[in-house]
Order: structure tokens, then C-alpha cells, then sequence
């Protein structure tokens, strides 16, 4: 019984971490397209931003990417 408890944990938190990666990705990929169309500076500032405010920048990512996913 024990290991039918563990297994579905198991299960339960590897769909967690898929869908807070694929939240993570279009986040990220949201943020830099938004700092793409401030030109260089914006790029610049974007990947300054992840080097420096890492768990900052993890965070709205997520963010980012939850909210997009769950609009559309």
C-alpha cells in the first residue's frame, strides 16, 4: 500500500514540474520577445536581468507563462 502511495506522489509531482517547465518556457520566451522589441538595450537588460536576478526572473516566467497559458 505504501508503495502505491509513493508512486502516485511520484506521478502527481512529475505532472508539477512538467507544466511549471512548459509555464517556464513560454514565460521566458514572452519576456524576451517583449525585450526584443526594445532593441538591443532590451536584450541586453534581459539576459543582465537572469545573470544577476535569477530567482527573480525564474519567478515571473513562471508567472508569465501561467497567465498565457491559462488566457488562451
Amino acid at each position: 500500500m505504501e508503495n502505491l502511495v509513493l508512486v502516485g506522489v511520484g506521478i502527481i509531482a512529475l505532472v508539477i514540474v512538467i507544466l511549471l517547465i512548459k509555464y517556464l518556457f513560454v514565460g521566458a520566451f514572452f519576456l524576451f520577445s517583449w525585450a526584443a522589441e526594445q532593441g538591443f538595450i532590451g536584450v541586453a537588460a534581459y539576459f543582465a536581468c537572469w545573470i544577476f536576478l535569477f530567482p527573480f526572473m525564474l519567478t515571473a516566467s513562471v508567472i508569465t507563462g501561467a497567465v498565457i497559458s491559462w488566457s488562451s
